[in-house]
């Protein structure tokens, strides 16, 4: 809590940081309101810009976007049956039929402040778990990295893939994309293929920027002439009726701590959380065949479970140096390039961060609340903007920034590259987050299977000797499992009912 009120302190102690923040709210909710423009892409595209920044302005400046990304997404998803983000895909299900009710403002009133709850109580078990992981993480060794890798790899391939041998395929892409340059144990390039611009790896940023930004933009590009229908809002409450909060507390509370546990499992993202919270809000409903009409549980379960997600997520980045979504794989580069190493050590040596990290998504949330307030207006109005003009400038953006970081072209077609070949496997089934968790997890496995195995004299074994290893690949290897066994489930049942 010391480091919290610390952090939050020097953020509005500097007028400079606390308008970098805001503008970084604002620009993330800017593009999560418009379908096809989602916070992991403007946080990607804003990431050079940290350069000119101190390592505390620049991530409170990526968390604002973050938060703000996340939050943005409603306003579409309940006016337009398009989901602004992708962690807005539920909120559909009962935002858009309560806007066909007339219920349009009131709809938005409760997504907005359920975004806001979320992001609140995710603050405090961030700033309650982190700490005591951080304890833990002093106790690991290259073992426990290795199979902290390993089981963060097991949880995304089996939970982000419908087709699990596809996941596996795009993770081991990932990591093979990981291996490129030089060896971080013998000191040998490898993968180069003669281009010494790639002795040091694939420049991170380029490379995330081709996955999220470029291939983001070659996907929206078959909607670009599609009309959308926009129903209109007569008005929207500044909170909720009173009688309406209270009687979803019971929401909230749970959407929050299935946020808060799927945000902290490395990879899984919003999507999943809001989908398990509505599905387990509507178990214990006392209406359950309400979902889906149109009614108010299904997007306070939404949207206080995916924004919960975002303060779960920053546990294990910040902690252990595993990221806990997509947006915070791109969150641990920015720290990475401001010279930081995320992990247990950053809790001792750069307290600062911890508490801008901190401090910056309180603010983040407290400013997203009251911009979506009172800004509500301009950000429906943006759902009318052409995306044939948006994403020129995107991708000159993209360009520049990738350019900026080294200053050569060999950085640009890396983005190009990437872009393409993320395109490419996503049109064919493969999905992106078990490839980015293998380009990030990929060195950490590697290098930590490799200075363990030398350590032991090439004794794997050693690793069972560990508890926390242990524990760590059991985990991991039962979320691998876990697909097979429902289906195993599925079939007996169907036997069952045949009568076999």
């Amino acid at each position: 809590m010391e480091t919290l009120l610390t952090g939050t302190i020097g953020l509005l102690g500097d007028p400079y940081s606390l308008l970098i923040l805001a503008f970084g709210v604002l620009f993330g909710q800017i593009f999560g309101a418009i379908p096809g423009l989602t916070a992991a892409l403007g946080v990607s595209l804003l990431l050079p810009f940290t350069f000119a920044m101190t390592p505390v302005q620049g991530i409170a400046m990526l968390i604002g976007i973050y938060v703000g990304g996340i939050s943005g997404g409603l306003y579409a998803a309940t006016l337009l049956n398009i989901p602004g983000t992708p962690s807005s895909l539920v909120t559909c299900f009962d935002g858009y039929p309560m806007a066909k009710k007339g219920q349009g403002g009131l709809a938005l009133s409760l997504g907005i402040f359920s975004s806001f709850v979320g992001g609140i109580i995710s603050l405090f078990a961030l700033v309650l778990i982190a700490p005591q992981l951080a304890k833990i993480g002093l106790m690991f060794g290259p073992w426990e990295y290795f199979s902290m890798g390993v089981m963060g790899l097991g949880v995304v391939v089996s939970l982000c893939s419908k087709d699990i041998v596809k996941g596996l395929i795009a993770a081991i892409i990932g990591m093979l994309l990981g291996m490129v340059g030089m060896d971080p144990v013998m000191g040998v390039n490898r993968f180069t293929f003669g281009a010494w611009q790639l002795s040091s790896g694939l420049p991170s940023l380029a490379t995330l920027m081709g996955f999220f930004a470029l291939c983001e933009i070659m996907t929206q590009l078959r909607s670009v002439g599609m009309k959308t229908e926009i129903i209109a809002v007569s008005k929207v409450p500044l909170f909720p009726p009173l009688k309406m909060i209270l009687r979803n507390i019971k929401g909230f509370s749970l959407s929050s701590f299935i946020g808060v546990i799927i945000g902290i499992l490395p990879g899984v993202g919003q999507v999943t959380a809001s989908l398990l919270s509505y599905n387990q809000l509507r178990q214990i409903s006392k209406t359950p065949e309400k979902f889906g009409t149109g009614h108010e549980e299904g997007v306070v379960a939404s949207e206080t479970a995916n924004n919960a997600v975002c303060g779960g997520a920053l546990i294990p980045m910040s902690t252990l140096g595993i990221p806990g979504d997509l947006v915070t794989s791109i969150l641990l580069g920015g720290l990475i390039i401001h010279g930081l190493q995320p992990g247990p050590l950053l809790f001792k040596t750069n307290t600062d961060i911890i508490g801008s990290i901190f401090g910056g998504y309180l603010i983040s949330n407290l400013i997203s609340f009251l911009m979506a307030l009172f800004l509500v207006r301009i950000f429906i109005k943006l759902l009318k903007v052409p995306m044939h003009y948006l994403f020129p400038v995107i991708l000159v953006m993209c360009v520049i920034g990738a350019f900026t970081i080294n200053n050569r072209m060999f950085d640009v077609w890396v983005l190009v590259g990437t872009g393409i070949v993320g395109y490419l496997l996503t049109q064919n089934g493969f999905s992106l987050p078990p490839i980015i968790l293998g380009y990030i997890l990929g060195p950490i496995i590697e290098s930590n299977y490799r200075t363990a195995i030398l350590a032991s004299r090439g004794n794997f074994l050693e690793v069972f000797t560990r508890p926390i290893s242990v524990f760590l690949l059991i985990l991991g290897l039962l979320f691998l499992l876990w697909p097979f066994i429902n289906i195993l489930r599925g079939k007996k049942t169907d036997a069952g009912a045949r009568g076999f």
